[in-house]
């Protein structure tokens, strides 16, 4: 049987061609001898994981100058290539977008970058190929000026591309989740500026939630270690719920675990049967104190969700600052110690010193050259949780920079998102199997 043929379209490049315009965080780059593990990473989760970098080594159509990448913060998130045939026609080749990283106009931008790129070449033309029921995708090329190519009198295709146009006029892109308030008024308004929120990413029938808090020093929140590891989270059948906390200046650092600790109670008064904490750097040094230090619930409270445990039923600290121990040298305790003394602040906001019997059981992560946060921090809480049999599953890989959120570049560290996953599934924080 011969194989369903893709949809076509072109796009003229003599006209002009729309301005790449990069958000925060945002940069597009051509390929450069290192971006094998990117590719992989990209194409394997956006199509199948047979995908493989080879594909583009090997083909003679395609060259490294004309293969580029999106990156957002430190991460290659999206890809496309720019492919030369021996007629000389001109393609937008092998477009692919991380799904976890998918709406941030990515794909659209490395689409853009190969078309800026052939245009340079002085190719008045580009095509490429896609599929029906890729919407998002034909929706991005038609803004960008392709057009459907195919015979007239082929009615099979006419009659898909009016199918296509169909299902466009119907489609709306997916609204983004809106923030939830941890209260209905804002607590101790000295102490935070704004209202910490909860970002849903709700899948049904979930029987557990996680929720994620971004890392950055307590001066800032990472974007890349909130909204996509809630999508990896969602991945797994687990529902993830990203926390925005106050960050300094504040009081002290009870104003964010008071916060981390609310938002256990707020998710688990959701509905879910276990709530679990994940954190990255200063966010898992959070993640680790709501752990360590829960409060028990109130039962005279008059906020209902304060009748509630705070306790985590696990948590995951991924390159964790869990240990302020291990930053007595630099200013960053003195930071936090907001005037109090900084040794008492080390001693009290510590991980490793309230690990007891009752902690919930960990995930942690970390790498050995981390020169931000240092891998002992992980070794000393895993070895605390040891101490008082707590189960925990540990992972240290060789090498790696600070801040690697998703570690899409790095083959071996971005395999601890599947590992997690598994680890949630074995917890049953999924949606239980239909028979």
């Amino acid at each position: 049987m011969e194989p369903f043929p893709q949809l076509k379209m072109t796009r003229d490049l003599t006209r002009p061609l729309p301005e790449i315009e990069l958000p925060e965080f945002m940069s597009v780059h051509p390929a450069d001898g290192h971006e094998r593990a990117s590719w992989n990473w990209i194409m394997r989760a956006a199509f199948d994981p047979g995908q493989d970098y080879k594909n583009i080594e090997d083909d003679p159509a395609c060259a490294p100058e004309r293969v580029f990448f999106v990156r957002h913060k430190r991460m290659d998130v999206a890809t496309a290539a720019g492919a030369i045939e021996s007629d000389g026609t001109a393609w937008v080749h092998m477009v692919g977008a991380h799904p976890w990283y998918r709406g941030l106009g990515a794909g659209r931008i490395a689409v853009l970058a190969v078309m800026r790129c052939l245009c340079e070449m002085g190719y008045g033309r580009c095509f490429l190929s896609t599929d029906d029921f890729r919407l998002p995708a034909i929706a991005v090329y038609l803004s960008l000026g392709f057009e459907p190519v195919f015979d007239p009198s082929d009615e099979i295709m006419a009659r898909r591309w009016r199918s296509v146009r169909e299902q466009l006029a119907l489609y709306r892109k997916p609204a983004a989740p809106e923030p939830m308030p941890l209260w209905k008024e804002l607590p101790d308004p000295e102490s935070r500026r704004v209202m910490p929120t909860l970002t849903p990413f709700v899948v049904p029938r979930s029987r557990g939630a996680v929720i994620v808090c971004p890392g950055g020093a307590y001066t800032h929140l990472a974007p890349h270690e909130g909204d996509p590891i809630a999508r990896m989270i969602n991945a797994a059948g687990v529902s993830a719920f990203v926390l925005r906390y106050t960050v300094l200046p504040f009081r002290s650092l009870e104003t964010p675990i008071e916060e981390a600790l609310r938002a256990v109670r707020l998710v688990r008064s959701m509905g879910y049967e276990k709530v679990a904490v994940m954190g990255f750097s200063a966010g898992g040094h959070l993640c680790a104190m709501a752990a360590t230090r829960a409060i028990p619930p109130d039962p005279e409270a008059a906020d209902p969700v304060d009748r509630l445990s705070s306790r985590p039923d696990a948590f995951a600290p991924c390159y964790g600052a869990t240990s302020l121990w291990h930053f007595r040298k630099t200013p960053w305790p003195a930071a936090l110690a907001c005037g109090k003394d900084v040794f008492d602040v080390i001693r009290a906001y510590s991980a490793e010193c309230h690990v007891t019997p009752d902690t919930p059981p960990a995930f942690i992560w970390h790498t050995a050259d981390d020169d931000v946060v240092p891998v002992e921090c992980a070794y000393d809480l895993a070895r605390a949780l040891a101490a008082h049999g707590v189960p925990a599953e540990m992972h240290v890989y060789p090498h790696g920079p600070h801040g690697l959120g998703l570690a899409g570049d790095y083959e071996d560290v971005s395999t601890w998102a599947g590992l997690c996953q598994i680890w949630l599934k074995g917890m049953n924080y999924d949606a239980p199997r239909v028979i």
